[in-house]
């Protein structure tokens, strides 16, 4: 591909990336895509080149750094990762990791009409959920297109570009990322953008399209943007709870307004609740697997290989006193001893995963969900298969001092090499979500600081763990509003396919905190259930 920027092979840029082979273009004309080579670090990087308006003037160059700089700060497994920045010379340009595949818009065109359906969901639940964190730190795509989806070797998706288009206006608004993306998973389910206002639902143009996709698509492209769903959480929700049968209710689990089950994506999220305790004010405990889905949607285990997993089941409770083993629901096989006499065994069969916990937690019902929200009161992550303490004794409802959960696939197996290079980005994804929600003050994120990621062998499979200190920004040192604190993300590979994440986080102030050494300990407890 010739160059319009005027840039060629072998070139330099700020004595840093040689540009190797021109591999595609930016939308609207914006620039050029090149395979490059970071001569510092040795390795193979992305560069985009960017052409006017970006480079017009100082004023447009000090706007796209500052955009960038916001967009480098998101960290999700479905978004592109952005390494660096070049503002000192002309074109200005951007430096993102090499991504081995095809964007969708060229999968398109090269294999005609739509995507299986099946993919076409697992791109819509991937991107909703890189959306859904970066707007919540202020970062929109703002000129979303097929051709900004990489679509990867193993089915995943990256969302390229992010914050950084050229094609879009200031104020930036979140529900035109919502309605772009409309119009690509129309492109993605029928092969054609929508022409037509309002447009031909997909249903029409293709009969396998579920009602459930259809009824998202046209939610998205609703004309008027006060009828689009209210956020990206809010229709990642639907979207979740519509791919499975609402859950039935059994004894002391009451469900979520059934109302609201299987709805429009303009509907709030559920709003049925169980007890009720508190994590800095943000923590709900869920009853409804259907509002579990939003929480869980960090790890992405809904949707894999085109099928949805199973939503968290609703066992009866589980009883459990210090030194032994709750008893497991009907067909678990559950009798374990605790791997650290005296201490708790907690059996989670959503998860297939057995760890310990000292004396004194209160070990929850393997149902039971939690979820954090943001400063908007939407959940932002969530888990299930909880331990905690509270601040006035185990059984306690108000805030949480100690806890641990799980999220993610079912089955614990050894990840290779590759995985392990995987684990170590969804771990620390997943490490910060739950240090920034679980210790924002006032909407305030907190200061974290993270450790490399280790891999080690736990449970007799091969893990990441990542560990993420805490300073609470306002903190006063009580239960309730912490100075900080410490979290451990364990990361394996599943079964399943998606990754098993286990947590476990305590304050560093407070009473019933437990120290870093003894998070560790709980980390080297965790192994398959038998």
């Amino acid at each position: 591909m010739r160059s319009t920027l005027g840039q060629q092979p072998g070139q330099v840029l700020a004595g840093r990336y040689r540009l190797d082979a021109a591999i595609g273009t930016l939308g609207a004309g914006a620039g050029e895509v090149w395979r490059g080579f970071d001569l510092r670090l040795n390795r193979v990087v992305t560069v985009k080149a960017f052409a006017a308006p970006a480079a017009a003037d100082q004023a447009g160059v000090t706007a796209f750094r500052l955009r960038a700089e916001k967009a480098a700060a998101i960290r999700h497994p479905a978004v592109e990762a952005m390494l660096d920045i070049g503002t000192a010379e002309s074109p200005v340009f951007l430096v993102t990791e090499y991504l081995g595949g095809q964007d969708l818009r060229t999968v398109l065109a090269t294999q005609g009409g739509g995507l299986p359906v099946g993919q076409a969901t697992r791109v819509a639940a991937q991107v909703l959920d890189a959306m859904t964190v970066a707007h919540a730190q202020g970062v929109v795509h703002g000129g979303l297109t097929s051709a900004d989806l990489f679509l990867l070797r193993n089915g995943d998706v990256k969302l390229c570009n992010l914050g950084v288009s050229v094609t879009r206006a200031d104020p930036a608004d979140p529900h035109g990322d919502l309605y772009a993306l409309g119009c690509v998973l129309y492109e993605l389910l029928t092969g054609v953008l929508p022409a037509e206002s309002p447009p031909v639902p997909p249903a029409s143009r293709r009969a396998d399209v579920p009602p459930y996709l259809d009824r998202l698509v046209l939610d998205l492209l609703a004309e008027d943007p006060a009828a689009r769903p209210q956020s990206a959480a809010a229709a990642l929700a639907v979207l979740r709870e519509s791919m499975e049968p609402a859950p039935q209710p059994t004894a002391g689990w009451p469900l979520a307004n059934p109302s609201s089950m299987n709805s429009t994506v303009n509907d709030h999220v559920p709003s049925g609740t169980a007890r009720k305790s508190s994590r800095a004010r943000l923590l709900t405990e869920i009853a409804a697997a259907a509002v579990l889905v939003v929480a869980a949607a960090a790890a992405g285990y809904f949707v894999h290989g085109g099928t949805a997993a199973k939503a968290p089941s609703r066992p009866v409770a589980v009883k459990s006193t210090a030194g032994t083993t709750a008893p497991a629901p009907p067909g678990v096989t559950p009798k374990s001893p605790p791997l650290v006499p005296g201490w708790q065994v907690v059996v989670s069969p959503d998860f297939g995963v057995v760890y310990d916990v000292p004396p004194g937690w209160k070990v929850e019902d393997p149902g039971t969900g939690v979820g954090l929200t943001d400063a908007s009161g939407n959940v932002a992550v969530g888990s299930n298969g909880v331990a905690d303490i509270s601040q006035k004794g185990p059984h306690d409802s108000t805030c949480t001092i100690v806890q641990s959960g799980l999220f993610g696939g079912v089955g614990l197996t050894s990840a290779s090499s590759g995985e392990l290079d995987a684990l170590d980005v969804t771990a620390a994804h997943n490490a910060l979500q739950w240090a920034n929600f679980g210790y924002q003050l006032g909407g305030v994120l907190p200061r974290t600081v993270e450790e490399s990621p280790k891999h080690q062998t736990i449970g007799g499979v091969k893990s990441v763990v990542q560990k993420v200190a805490v300073k609470t920004k306002g903190g006063k040192g009580t239960a309730c509003e912490p100075n900080g604190g410490t979290l451990y993300v364990a990361e394996f590979a599943s079964r399943q396919g998606a990754p098993v994440t286990f947590y476990v986080l305590s304050n560093s102030t407070g009473p019933g905190n437990v120290s870093n050494t003894m998070l560790r300990r709980i980390i080297d407890t965790i192994r398959p259930l038998a």
